[in-house]
């Protein structure tokens, strides 16, 4: 039997490509197969995504006021769906309340300061977003 070290990797997933699984809720019968089609939500295809992992700089907010940072993500476009994961914790009252690709290359993270009278300083944030673009099946 071929090891998976030595199998060959794919550069795409195909609708009609099978994958073999283990599946855990099946004990007594584990072994089953999954083509692509089954991977992704009905009419909707993943095409591309794109992935940032470092720090965005959070800017200077007045309080009640709103504020913008942006990372450069390369290959992010217009339209695209963004997922934006904090892997520090986000400073006290600041909250976030929009993260879009705003222009190519481009992922703005717009920062609210709940505090009604302290304004924050800024900052520096460390980040994980992924970018998704997806298209109809």
């Amino acid at each position: 039997m071929t090891q998976l070290p030595d199998l060959p990797e794919i550069d795409a997933l195909a609708d009609n490509d099978v994958l073999y699984v283990w599946d855990a809720s099946t004990p007594g019968a584990p072994d089953k197969k999954i083509t692509g089609l089954k991977l992704r939500p009905t009419g909707a295809k993943v095409t591309h995504y794109f992935r940032y992992e470092s720090t965005i700089i959070i800017p200077a907010i007045s309080a009640a006021t709103e504020g913008s940072a942006t990372i450069a993500v390369v290959g992010a476009a217009v339209g695209d769906h963004v997922v934006f994961n904090m892997q520090d914790a986000l400073p006290a009252d600041l909250g976030i309340t929009s993260v879009r690709v705003s222009a190519v290359d481009t992922v703005q993270v717009l920062f609210r300061n709940l505090h009604t009278t302290n304004a924050y300083a800024g900052g520096t944030l460390a980040c994980t977003a992924l970018v998704i673009r997806s298209a109809a099946a």
